[in-house]
């Protein structure tokens, strides 16, 4: 059976995607292209508004393809992040939603049978969940109301997990290669048992290999995390850190408890303790309320940082968020005009 995965969202469904692939190829599938695919895989995202219509959209285009051409059936099927609701129109419109992980469930929508009950990874750059959930409540965001509070995984799986990774790269295969190991959370800052500790014992186990987390949150970005990537020589120089928003107003509507004034102090920490560092951001711009001054002070904070990496995002209201309430009033236009002068500033290169 040939299949094909679309990637929608952030670095877990990246992560799960990788999975997906692997055991599926372990199993007899053969990847290739989505229009000569048999089953389609959706990992998808709920964040915002816009990710779920391209979803949507993904269904409609490829439900039409095949019906102009077609060769064999072939099924849909969205896994990942998606609110009951959205469950419940992605049946409608024809696909499967299938909970990602349930190979029972799989065996079951394509009809076939499995001997491999295990979704696993591979690949030289791998992601290693360290926390799951999300504490914040940011007004935008969906992600605690479909992945739920907090939860810290014991440093002792986590320890163990990289040490097979780092023994499976150190494989005749691998040994050329340098891997890097990405610890992932949506705020790998808060992990319960201390974050910087656990970078530093991972540091110390043997090996030849590199580490990188995200996501960042400014709130919980504490010294000893900033001294972990400046002296610990496996942790890559590099930190993404999201701004949001550099107007006060904007923050505090966001449900972001920091200042301007105060990432600028922790950027000015990073870059005065870690050598040459790298730092990259999320930017929403269009957020309700926000005024062409709250905007410009956004512009002025990207100046400020001198930012290598931007991930610009026009605001789309999402059901279920505490910003929904709050409507729609800046134009797509406007939205556009916001991301282009953002985009040229920190992007250009």
């Amino acid at each position: 059976m040939k299949f094909y995965v679309e990637i929608i969202g952030c670095q877990q469904n990246v992560y799960d995607a990788s999975r997906l692939a692997i055991f599926l190829k372990s199993a007899g599938f053969i990847e290739t292209s989505a229009k000569d695919a048999e089953v389609i895989f959706i990992l998808a995202c709920s964040v915002r508004q816009t990710a779920v219509d391209r979803i949507f959209g993904r269904i409609r285009n490829w439900k039409k393809e095949k019906s102009i051409k077609p060769k064999r059936s072939f099924k849909i099927l969205v896994t990942s992040c998606l609110t009951p609701e959205d469950q419940k129109k992605i049946k409608e419109k024809g696909a499967y939603y299938w909970n990602f992980g349930d190979v029972k469930n799989l065996e079951k929508i394509l009809d076939i049978k499995i001997s491999n009950r295990t979704i696993g990874q591979s690949s030289n750059s791998v992601f290693v969940p360290i926390i799951s959930g999300c504490d914040n409540f940011c007004s935008y965001c969906i992600v605690p109301y479909l992945r739920g509070r907090e939860k810290s995984r014991p440093i002792s799986d986590i320890i163990e997990e990289v040490k097979r990774l780092i023994s499976y790269f150190s494989t005749a295969q691998y040994r050329s290669e340098k891997p890097e190991i990405i610890l992932l959370g949506q705020n790998v800052n808060s992990y319960k048992y201390g974050f910087a500790k656990l970078l530093k014992i991972l540091n110390d186990l043997p090996g030849e290999f590199k580490i990188r987390f995200l996501t960042n949150h400014p709130k919980d970005m504490t010294d000893d995390v900033i001294n972990a990537i400046a002296t610990l020589p496996k942790i890559k120089k590099e930190i993404h850190l999201p701004l949001q928003s550099g107007s006060d107003k904007i923050l505090k509507a966001m449900n972001r408890p920091y200042t301007a004034e105060e990432y600028l102090r922790l950027v000015k920490s990073l870059k005065s303790k870690v050598h040459k560092v790298k730092i990259t951001t999320d930017i929403i711009v269009g957020f309700p309320g926000e005024t062409e001054e709250n905007f410009q002070k956004t512009v002025e904070v990207c100046k400020k940082v001198g930012f290598d990496l931007a991930y610009i995002n026009k605001y789309s209201p999402r059901k279920g968020t505490a910003a929904y309430k709050l409507g729609d009033p800046i134009i797509w236009a406007e939205k556009q005009r916001r991301w282009r002068i953002l985009n040229e500033l920190i992007n250009k290169i």
